[in-house]
């Protein structure tokens, strides 16, 4: 809206020199019969000549800096649109509501494992700066919890079998470093559940976005 809004000021204000140029062109290529002019007439319309110019120049300074100022303002429009739109496409992307892709780890789990362990797996990640994490290609969001279905546990209506894959976006040293170390999650669920995991680093991991609807029920935006 602000590009069109400055476009359509500067077609106006080249319009407006453009007659202004036109009528000086015009005024100045008046018929006039000079020799019927006493010196003293010639010196008035030379003096009116001269401050015309004068004003159509001050005139035209000013139309000028008008067009800078619309023209600045057109591109600094634009930036904000630009900055708008990247600013929704990190939100979209940190919400789960597009595809996104980066480095990271996959875990191959396999085990005995109930809602309460993924869940606390997934809380693991994300405390470990895991920017965007899947299950089995299903993108975890801030409303993905695994619960115990009817016949397997399901995350967000999508049942998932005893092995599964998860995957997480970040620093590939920090999220293995934090899941691996010595008394961490993955160890104490070697012992407790009889899990296995094998943890890999991965230099380009693709997550798709939330097959979710994310739209709040109760909630609405502030205005």
């Amino acid at each position: 809206m602000t590009a069109r809004v400055a476009q359509g000021s500067l077609f106006v204000v080249a319009m407006v020199i453009g007659l202004l140029l036109v009528g000086q062109l015009r005024s100045q290529a008046r018929p006039i019969e000079l020799s019927s002019l006493s010196p003293q007439d010639l010196s008035g319309l030379i003096e009116q000549l001269q401050a015309a110019n004068v004003e159509l120049g001050d005139g035209l300074d000013d139309l000028r800096a008008q067009i800078r100022d619309y023209e600045r303002a057109a591109v600094e429009g634009q930036s904000d649109i630009v900055i708008s739109e990247e600013a929704l496409l990190g939100i979209s992307a940190f919400g789960g509501l597009v595809g996104v892709e980066g480095q990271g780890i996959r875990i191959l789990a396999e085990g005995s494992f109930d809602p309460i362990a993924i869940n606390d797996l997934l809380h693991e990640l994300r405390n470990a700066g895991a920017e965007a994490i899947a299950v089995d290609q299903i993108r975890i969001t801030a409303n993905s919890v695994a619960v115990l279905g009817t016949s397997a546990i399901e995350i967000d209506g999508v049942p998932i079998g005893p092995s599964f894959e998860v995957a997480a976006i970040g620093s590939p040293d920090g999220l293995q470093a934090a899941i691996e170390r010595p008394g961490g999650i993955l160890s104490l669920y070697e012992q407790s559940i009889d899990a296995r995991f094998t943890v890999s680093q991965v230099e380009r991991l693709v997550l798709p976005a939330t097959r979710r609807d994310l739209t709040p029920a109760a909630a609405r935006p502030v205005e």
